[in-house]
């Protein structure tokens, strides 16, 4: 029987479809090749952590159109496939296994709550200066903390509201920022990013702006406890007992610390206290589990590991964007729920502002700009290439979400294999640092907006070129982690 195939974007996903392609290639996911039926909404959530939209095959599970027609049976259908998930081992690898701690979806989204209104190359220089403030103001604020002394609240909370409210009119401006920072030691850096990445998640899933700002200054404020700590221990990745609990004192002593400051705010008191607990009970100091964990503890607790598997403190060696989410993914049910791990992935998309990939082209680039819709399909800039050699120092902007029109810009920019592939798209993120771009080309490419008249064609050709970056990628690592 020949594929009756539709195309569904993710969000129409329901139970008793059944997906037959993807937007991507198979390899590239944990799904079955020959397909495989939707039978819970956790198999959905599963896909929406890949893909954009898929295509299903109306021969074999339900059409939107039944959704619309009681009398399709497609209620029933949809509780026989429940059933049969709940009662039975699934042959769908990576789809139906049985989650020991599932437990009903905890939060809604509301994707549309929050909009960009201002351009990155507009946000940038507003950000640069909230980003500074916000650092000297932490500073001051954590040494103070630290020597049991009160600190200024009132001028780090203006500066966490300023922090929230660029991330909400631009959520990749700081996200650049931080990203022009990856090398600098600073104290900090950390907890900023975290607060960063459980910030955009808010903004992503429609919260309230107090529980921005709520999530924010508890990412900030959750570590003033481990100043002051061996740093040798904080960086020890096998810790025996006796050092594992004197680290794990440190969330405590956030705790004691801000309140001997006088700090008060009993909802971030409360996110500090429970942002190391795990879903399934391994994590500490209670070790409490499940729904037991508040919300916005849960929050910052993803955002610290996701920024912990992207930064490690144990190595110098950081991963790429779509491998840090590939091992978050690997904690889905475990150490956090389910539906917050995709979630969050979706948040941060699997090629953040500033991440370098390839194109099915060959051609390389990096991410400026996501597109909240479509977060594989960014813009991008892509580089100048002559027989495999770059010039990162000449590059087109082009924005993948209207692939013809990408595939136009990049023929005349003269990429050749622009008509070789089937689909104009991401195949990979690349190691950070290996084309050896610049800080210069890095501020240049944040400047340029892509509402310019000359979007549509090459945007830089600099007067002064620079030497191209040596050769072919030796190696490029696979997207998730096995």
């Amino acid at each position: 029987m020949s594929l009756q195939q539709l195309k569904v974007f993710i969000h129409e996903l329901e139970v008793g479809m059944f997906v037959s392609a993807l937007d991507k290639p198979w390899a590239e996911t944990p799904f079955p090749i020959q397909g495989f039926m939707i039978k819970s909404v956790a198999d959905a959530s599963r896909v929406k952590a890949y893909c954009d939209y898929v295509y299903i095959d109306i021969a074999k599970g339900i059409s939107p159109l039944d959704l619309k027609n009681p009398a399709a049976g497609s209620r029933q259908f949809k509780h026989d496939l429940r059933t049969q998930a709940q009662g039975g081992a699934s042959a769908v690898r990576g789809l139906a296994d049985t989650d020991r701690f599932s437990v009903p979806r905890s939060f809604t989204v509301k994707p549309d709550i929050y909009t960009k209104t201002v351009e990155l190359s507009k946000e940038i220089p507003s950000a640069r200066r909230v980003m500074n403030n916000l650092i000297g103001c932490l500073s001051v604020a954590t040494r103070q903390i630290v020597k049991g002394g009160q600190f200024n609240l009132t001028q780090l909370q203006q500066s966490v509201d300023d922090m929230v409210d660029s991330v909400v009119r631009c959520p990749d401006a700081f996200t650049w920022l931080l990203q022009l920072r990856i090398k600098d030691s600073h104290t900090h850096d950390h907890s900023i990013r975290s607060a960063l990445w459980a910030t955009q998640f808010a903004r992503h899933s429609g919260l309230e702006l107090e529980q921005l700002k709520d999530l924010c200054l508890a990412a900030l404020l959750k570590d003033v406890g481990k100043i002051g700590m061996d740093r040798a221990l904080l960086r020890k990745p096998d810790r025996d007992t006796e050092e594992e609990a004197e680290y794990r004192s440190f969330v405590s002593a956030s705790i004691e610390k801000l309140k001997q400051s006088g700090f008060d705010n009993r909802r971030v008191l409360n996110i500090i206290k429970f942002h190391c607990e795990r879903f399934d009970g391994s994590g500490f100091p209670k070790g409490c589990s499940g729904q037991r964990i508040p919300f916005l503890a849960a929050v910052i607790g993803i955002a610290s590991e996701f920024d912990c598997l992207c930064n490690p403190r144990e190595t110098s060696a950081t991963l790429t964007p779509s491998k840090a989410t590939g091992r978050l993914y690997q904690h889905r049910g475990h150490a956090f729920a389910e539906d917050l791990v995709v979630e969050f992935i979706q948040s941060v998309g699997l090629y953040p502002a500033g991440t370098l990939v390839e194109l099915t082209t060959g051609d390389r680039g990096m991410v400026i700009e996501q597109n909240p819709k479509l977060r594989l399909a960014p813009r991008l800039a892509v580089f100048e290439s002559t027989d495999g050699v770059l010039n990162t120092d000449n590059y087109i902007f082009v924005d993948l979400k209207n692939e013809e029109r990408a595939r136009v810009q990049l023929q005349k920019f003269g990429q050749r294999r622009t008509y070789d592939v089937a689909k104009l798209g991401i195949v990979k993120d690349i190691e950070p640092d290996s084309l050896g771009i610049d800080e210069r080309i890095l501020n240049r490419l944040i400047t340029k907006s892509f509402s310019t008249p000359n979007a549509s064609g090459l945007l830089t050709k600099s007067q002064q070129r620079v030497k191209p970056s040596g050769g072919f990628l030796t190696a490029l690592k696979q997207r998730f982690s096995n």
